[in-house]
């Protein structure tokens, strides 16, 4: 089977290229033929030049777009897929499904976040334009997968029926290691400097604890909007003494840090779809909080992988970090019973022998 793997974002750092990369390999290794069609924004569209961005953003989105599909239709007459898995297709999202049915391509969408969803507290604008995205993904899109049983229940409430929960995963054996590490006094986050990732939230919780905690530092390790501003803000804090802020690394200097450090904090304000992190920090045998959020409390079971706190709750999240580094005992309890859960609950063949299935049965049914 010729599958095409469609991503409309190009030099992502994110699950949704981890996941896309791993899927390209792995089903490769299981016989498939997979090509990968990356629509690049930056050539396409007015998006990323214009003084404008969001007008043409929702442009690009909701109407047919010729050139880009004179780009899709070039891909497919070369590669012929038997179908299309699509990810991430917020920019060019008419263009890709209209030229998919047009050739009677089958499609099926990961959704990785919220860029279908409208969420609580947007504004009018967004919200009526992603509602019309929405039903246009609705109309075309063949079938979804849902990476956490929360999103496959959002999407049922948007009267999605055509969807099949497959968990996310990790490369494990990438995440192994056989060097010696000590675990230094550092508290990490990880991932994308931005206000709904909760960075402020978990400054604000280290302001509360920092002079408790003399021997440790707080390293933000990542890249955003925010990075600016949240150098400013420990510039200006009592706490810059202790706090470091990294711009990003790749994954094995990530890995470095995860095996390295005593505690990694995920304070997203933000309701994710999932967060591999938490798995990353699984495989490390790192302990971990995290928010109390959408799909987070899949993987961070509450006294059990993790700990979790309530969205935006410094204090709680102060009081979680203070019981995890005072208490070893807990902290390798959580790390045991995290690291068995991935494994068990998280296995890549199991996730992958679900989305062979879903390939084979589309192809199936439109042939």
């Amino acid at each position: 089977m010729k599958v095409l793997i469609y991503n409309d974002k190009t030099g992502v750092r994110g699950g949704t290229e981890t996941y896309v990369n791993s899927l390209k390999k792995e089903l490769g290794l299981r016989g498939f033929q997979i090509e990968r069609l990356t629509i690049d924004v930056r050539e396409f569209s007015e998006f990323t030049r214009s003084r404008f961005p969001k007008i043409h953003k929702f442009r690009d989105g909701l109407f047919y777009k010729k050139t880009v599909a004179t780009a899709i239709e070039k891909k497919l007459d070369e590669f012929a897929p038997d179908l299309i898995h699509i990810n991430n297709n917020a920019y060019f999202t008419t263009t890709i499904l209209k030229v998919a049915k047009q050739r009677n391509i089958p499609t099926v969408q990961t959704i990785h976040d919220y860029r279908l969803i409208p969420k609580e507290g947007e504004n009018a604008v967004t919200s009526f334009v992603k509602k019309i995205r929405l039903n246009i993904v609705k109309k075309h899109v063949t079938h979804f997968i849902a990476p956490s049983y929360k999103f496959e229940k959002i999407l049922h409430e948007y009267g999605i029926q055509n969807v099949t929960y497959i968990h996310h995963y990790i490369e494990v054996d990438q995440w192994l290691t056989d060097r010696k590490y000590t675990r230094e006094k550092r508290i990490l986050y990880i991932g994308r400097f931005e206000v709904e990732k909760g960075i402020y939230v978990l400054l604000d919780a280290w302001k509360r604890i920092v002079h408790t905690l003399p021997e440790y530092r707080l390293m933000f390790i990542g890249e955003g909007s925010e990075a600016d501003n949240l150098n400013e803000k420990i510039r200006k804090s009592d706490i810059h003494s202790q706090t470091d802020v990294l711009p990003f690394v790749p994954q094995n200097e990530v890995k470095d840090y995860l095996y390295s450090s005593a505690l990694i904090i995920v304070p997203s304000a933000y309701r994710e779809m999932f967060g591999l992190i938490g798995l990353e920090a699984f495989a490390c045998r790192i302990p971990l909080i995290a928010s109390n959020v959408a799909g987070i409390p899949e993987w961070c079971i509450h006294e059990k992988t993790g700990l979790l706190v309530e969205v935006e709750n410094s204090s709680e999240l102060a009081a979680a970090i203070q019981r995890i580094l005072s208490d070893p005992d807990l902290a390798k309890q959580l790390t045991e019973q995290a690291y068995t859960f991935l494994i068990e609950k998280h296995d890549k063949q199991k996730s992958l022998d679900i989305v062979e299935k879903v390939y084979l049965s589309l192809v199936k049914n439109t042939s």
